[in-house]
């Protein structure tokens, strides 16, 4: 997809509004949300758990757990740190991944290749579409990414 990312691209889908960018795996369940946690882990990317905006040691390894924690305020959120792209996780709902992106990272097109290359693998390795969103909208994709890691860019120009 990276042929395909011109600065056009970067102003229609990491345009800055003050709005986060979503990126959403629809009709998740567990056994989703537990590919996903280890593919993250297995990654050589930078990894912190946050409680009370606080940095805390985390070493859980079973999701489900993670979404226990969550209820009784053990974690908040996880962030995974992608070169200059800071993507973050909060564990919202067992029925959908939602992972958060500020557009304001995402300054030039090696930036947008590495939102898209994370797309790209996270799709592959569920076997489920993933979709770029604006903040709160996943019926309308800015950017879509098939189960066999091919992507389409999709905002109206």
């Amino acid at each position: 997809m990276e042929s395909h990312i011109t600065n056009e691209v970067l102003e229609n889908v990491f345009f800055i509004d003050g709005s986060l960018r979503d990126i959403y795996v629809l009709d998740a369940d567990k056994d989703d949300w537990q590919k996903f946690y280890d593919w993250v882990l297995a990654n050589p990317w930078e990894i912190l758990f946050y409680k009370d905006g606080q940095i805390a040691e985390y070493k859980e390894k079973v999701v489900t757990n993670i979404f226990k924690d969550k209820e009784n305020g053990t974690i908040h959120l996880m962030s995974i740190k992608l070169n200059s792209v800071l993507i973050n996780c909060h564990f919202f709902s067992e029925e959908e991944l939602e992972l958060d992106i500020d557009p304001k990272d995402v300054k030039d097109i090696r930036a947008a290749s590495t939102v898209f290359d994370f797309m790209r693998e996270l799709s592959i390795n569920l076997d489920k579409e993933s979709i770029l969103t604006g903040e709160n909208c996943p019926e309308n994709p800015l950017v879509s990414v098939r189960s066999d890691g091919k992507g389409f860019i999709r905002y109206s120009a």
